[in-house]
């Protein structure tokens, strides 16, 4: 018997739902915290944690409490829209494979809502510090010194809102049919699906997002100024260097309000002394220098890089073009915001969340040691293998570091662990979520080079295993070669088989999680967002059979949720707009002329790129490095005949995209480990004991850092590692 089952969403009730189940869930929430629930697990947010903290915090004042209850309420509200997701990509994929119903509204509904939820959650991140930030210098800076940094930087935040706040308007207003307000030229525009959902409520969110942006953004102007006077009147700085920040920060202020100015009373002529148009006749070469150069110091002074490449981006748009060429702001951040693939990265994150709260990791890591704790190294090639296991299940690296921090640091430490051994196994093994599926890079990855992200998934399995491999294989060897480095586990502390037996019971269900996302997604069953959509409805599943299914365990998970994709999220906002302005002027043409120029052969191109992206990763943020490089690296790197080396096969045109992906995938690994701005240094720096250094820290990375290098150089070498898997799934 074929049920057919026909259900259409009205578009009333999506709206509703939209609208009125946060306010119940808020509801719920706060009585069960009233009742004394209590939030368990820690924290997965993809934010690195300071390595240091400024002793005064400004009090703010009437205006900021107001504006952060406001930002704390919207963020908080769209939160809980996160949950909606896992029940209707389950919904569709059983209709279509159990009724053979595929529905047409599930996948654009929620792709639609997500879109809506990162604009609006850019406010509540900015008020949480969720945006991250290039500091290396910038904490180094004396407090009254930062304090004007940032009151410089703030300028081009400012313009970077402010211009998406009228473009946005401008933008939203066209997709609406109103007479009264809009005049009777404008379309009432849907989409183009059979759904036909109406779009003026998902592009005024681009103007909504921006506005509360704009207004978290005062409300740390007001805060930044507090500190500025506090510090300047406790010397705590250079009152001459930040006096002349000051200086700057008004200068720059007072031409921002100009161009606003210029912008409001003119259309095709310029204001005397404005600086529209003023870089139009700069060529290409000059202007990458002058683009980049500029993206680097601003970069180094602390603004988060969200807002850098945003508001130079801006900045640039109008310098080198005029006024009308800010319409490319929502042209370039709206298909970002509704694209499909997308919609897996809060997913992912949801799932790694509800598995955190749910002491899932724990209880890996607890079955994994006590299996390997007999084996020289055992509690440092548990915790790969736990780290293994668990980016099979989330795809979030600062998951992987921050939980196996907490939990196998003190246990290696306390079994006398060189210090070195522990925190290497512990980043090294976190930075597997980079390249085992379901990595997060590898979608953001596939949307902008157009490339699936299935195969690949596929495609960095094998490579992800063989660098687990050759983490734990490092690991026994120092562990052999100097017992005292890495000694096993006493025996009084070890199990027997049939203790080791039952703890496996324990991990069924969460085994059988991972197994069921990547099943699905390898057989092609469902899509990547649909495998994530599944996911964290079985990550939800486990969690109730695990007890820990609590209303304060859904909000802590949806507001951790909430923050990482956020800060994920803007990035691609901004940089889109610096990248796609970049590549409009030439840009992308230039960079492959000049290594075309070079007269290089196809693998001493590769080779540059690795170093180029190498570099980048000292400094600047994956993401932010992805959508710096990719978009110009990859048609360079289609254009090249890769025949292989010392004899080796080569690698099949068809391939090429996915041999680069992958090989881009653990390139981006060395990234989290590469002092001075590794991510993953500074996720353990923040829950290691206090006699850590930073220093040891740094050298733990480097035997990891020459085993992914050699990772590196092998999948460059043998790209059947990367090609085989697909091309034997989809020929």
């Amino acid at each position: 018997m074929n049920l057919q089952i026909d259900f259409v969403l009205p578009h009333w009730l999506y709206w509703a739902v939209l609208a009125g189940l946060p306010l119940i869930v808020m509801l719920l929430v706060d009585r069960s915290f009233r009742r004394g629930g209590e939030v368990s697990g820690g924290d997965t947010a993809e934010t690195p944690v300071a390595t240091s903290e400024q002793a005064y915090a400004a009090p703010g004042n009437v205006v900021t409490r107001g504006i952060d209850r406001i930002s704390g309420f919207a963020g908080r509200y769209v939160a809980y829209w996160s949950l909606i997701a896992p029940f209707v990509f389950t919904y569709e994929v059983v209709l279509r494979y159990a009724f053979n119903s595929p529905t047409n509204w599930a996948h654009e509904s929620m792709t639609l809502m997500f879109g809506m939820q990162y604009l609006l959650a850019g406010a509540f991140a900015l008020r949480e510090g969720g945006h991250v930030r290039v500091d290396i210098l910038y904490q180094r800076a004396a407090p009254l010194n930062k304090a004007a940094l940032d009151l410089v930087t703030s300028i081009f935040f400012f313009i970077f809102t402010l211009a998406l706040l009228t473009t946005g308007w401008r933008f939203f207003s066209q997709s609406v049919s109103d007479v009264w307000w809009f005049g009777d030229s404008y379309a009432n525009e849907v989409s183009f699906t059979e759904w036909a959902v109406q779009y003026f409520p998902v592009k005024f969110m681009l103007f909504f997002g921006a506005l509360l942006l704009l207004l978290q953004g005062i409300a740390q102007l007001i805060k930044d100024l507090q500190a500025y006077r506090h510090h300047r009147e406790h010397h705590e700085g250079s009152t001459v260097f930040a006096s002349s920040l000051v200086v700057l920060a008004v200068i720059l202020g007072a031409y921002t309000i100009h161009e606003i100015v210029n912008i409001a009373l003119t259309d095709y002529e310029s204001l005397a002394l404005s600086l529209e148009n003023s870089l139009s006749t700069v060529g290409i070469g000059a202007l990458t220098l002058l683009m980049f150069g500029t993206l680097m110091v601003v970069l180094v002074a602390g603004l988060p890089l969200a807002f850098v490449t945003g508001g130079l981006g801006v900045v640039f748009l109008y310098l080198v073009g005029d006024q009308h060429m800010l319409n490319l702001m929502p042209s370039r951040i709206f298909p970002m915001m509704t694209n499909y693939q997308l919609s897996a990265i809060p997913l992912f994150i949801f799932m790694a969340s509800v598995l955190e709260k749910a002491g899932i990791i724990e209880e890996l890591f607890d079955v994994v040691y006590k299996w390997m704790g007999g084996l020289k190294a055992g509690l440092a090639i548990a915790t790969i293998i736990a780290s293994t296991l668990l980016a099979a299940m989330v795809g979030v690296i600062g998951a992987a570091v921050v939980t196996m921090g907490l939990i196998a640091l003190p246990a290696m430490l306390k079994r006398n662990y060189q210090p070195e051994i522990a925190l290497g196994s512990i980043m090294a093994g976190g930075t597997l979520g980079i390249l085992i599926p379901p990595s997060i890079l590898a979608i953001i990855y596939g949307v902008i080079a157009q490339q699936s992200v299935g195969e690949l998934y596929l495609g960095s399995l094998i490579p992800g295993l063989l660098l687990a491999g050759m983490y734990a294989f490092y690991c026994w060897l120092r562990g052999t070669l100097n017992v005292k480095v890495a000694p096993p586990m006493p025996e009084e502390d070890r199990v027997s088989t049939a203790e080791k037996l039952r703890l496996l019971r324990n991990m069924l269900a969460p085994i059988a999680l991972v197994l069921l996302v990547l099943g699905i997604i390898f057989t092609g069953v469902a899509t990547p967002v649909e495998a994530a959509g599944i996911g964290t409805f079985g990550a939800l599943v486990v969690a109730a059979m695990h007890k820990r299914l609590t209303w304060p365990n859904l909000h802590a998970a949806c507001m951790t949720t909430l923050v990482a994709t956020a800060m994920v999220m803007w990035i691609i906002f901004g940089a889109s707009i610096f990248v796609g302005f970049y590549i409009l002027q030439g840009g992308q043409t230039f960079v492959q002329e000049l290594i075309a120029g070079a007269g290089l052969g196809p693998y001493a191109v590769l080779a540059l790129m690795m170093v180029l992206l190498v570099a980048l990763g000292m400094f600047l943020d994956w993401v932010g490095i992805l959508l710096l490089a990719v978009p110009i690296f990859v048609p360079l790197i289609k254009g090249l005949d890769f025949t292989g080396v010392f004899g080796l096969p080569g690698v099949d045109p068809a391939d090429v995209s996915l041999w680069f992906g992958v090989i881009y995938l653990v390139n981006m690994q060395m990234s989290f480990l590469s002092p001075p701005f590794g991510y993953a240094l500074f996720y353990i720096k923040g829950v290691c004991p206090p006699h850590i250094t930073m220093g040891q820290i740094f050298r733990s990375s480097f035997p990891f850092l020459a085993l992914q290098a050699l990772g590196l150089l092998l999948v460059i070498m043998f790209p059947a590692l990367v090609t085989w898997l697909p091309n034997l799934a989809y020929g």
